[in-house]
C-alpha cells in the first residue's frame, strides 16, 4: 500500500513532465510522510522500467531525498537549445550532456543552496530565470508558479499548460488509472 502512495504522489507531482509538457520536476520525498524515503530506497527502480521518465538525486540526507524527475527527450531537446545552452555555458557548465549536466547540477545543489539556474530545467522561461537572477533588466511584473519578469504572456501561457497537464492527470489518478502505466505512458496518449 505504501509504495502505491507513493508512486501516486510522484505522479501528482510531475504530472507535466509525465505528460511530456515540463522538462523536470524537483520532489522531496522524505520519511516524515509514512516511511516514503525508504520506499523510495526500495521501489524506485521498479517504477520507471519502460518509461521514458527517469530521475536524479540531487541531494540526500539521513531524513530526505531531492530528486529530479525529468522527461529524457525533453530534457535533451531544451539542451540542444542555443540561448539555453550559452546561458548554461555562462553559468559554467561546460557539455551539453544530460549526464554532466546532471552531475555539474548535483555538486552545485550539495553546497547548500538551490542553484538558480535550476529554473531553466524545471521548465521556466530563460528570461524568467535570468530575471530572478538579475541578468536582465526586465522588471517582476507578475508571480504565480514562478516569479515573470517582463511580458507575462509567454509564460502564463506556460504555467496554464503545466496545470492542464496536472489536472488531466490527477483526474485520471482519481478515475482509478494504475498510477505506475501514467509514468510508463509518458505524453503518449495525454494530449
Amino acid at each position: 500500500m505504501i509504495v502505491r502512495y507513493l508512486v501516486q504522489r510522484i505522479v501528482r507531482c510531475t504530472a507535466a513532465t509525465i505528460a511530456g509538457r515540463k522538462p523536470a520536476t524537483l520532489m522531496n520525498i522524505s520519511n516524515d510522510n509514512g516511511g516514503l524515503l525508504d520506499t523510495w530506497d526500495r521501489h524506485r527502480a521498479d517504477i520507471f522500467i519502460g518509461s521514458e521518465i527517469d530521475y536524479y538525486e540531487l541531494k540526500r540526507t539521513a531524513k530526505n531525498a531531492i530528486v529530479l524527475f525529468f522527461d529524457q527527450n525533453r530534457l535533451n531537446e531544451l539542451l540542444r537549445d542555443e540561448s539555453v545552452n550559452k546561458f548554461l555555458s555562462e553559468c559554467g557548465y561546460e557539455s551539453g550532456s544530460i549526464e554532466y549536466v546532471l552531475d555539474t547540477l548535483r555538486h552545485r545543489y550539495a553546497t547548500g543552496r538551490c542553484p538558480p539556474e535550476i529554473g531553466i530545467f524545471l521548465g521556466i522561461p530563460l528570461k524568467d530565470v535570468k530575471g530572478f537572477m538579475g541578468l536582465n533588466s526586465l522588471r517582476n511584473t507578475k508571480c504565480g508558479m514562478w516569479r515573470i519578469y517582463g511580458d507575462p504572456e509567454t509564460s502564463e501561457e506556460r504555467m496554464n499548460e503545466y496545470r492542464r497537464a496536472r489536472n488531466m492527470i490527477t483526474r485520471r489518478l482519481f478515475s482509478g488509472e494504475d498510477p505506475v502505466n501514467l509514468i510508463r505512458e509518458g505524453g503518449f496518449r495525454f494530449f
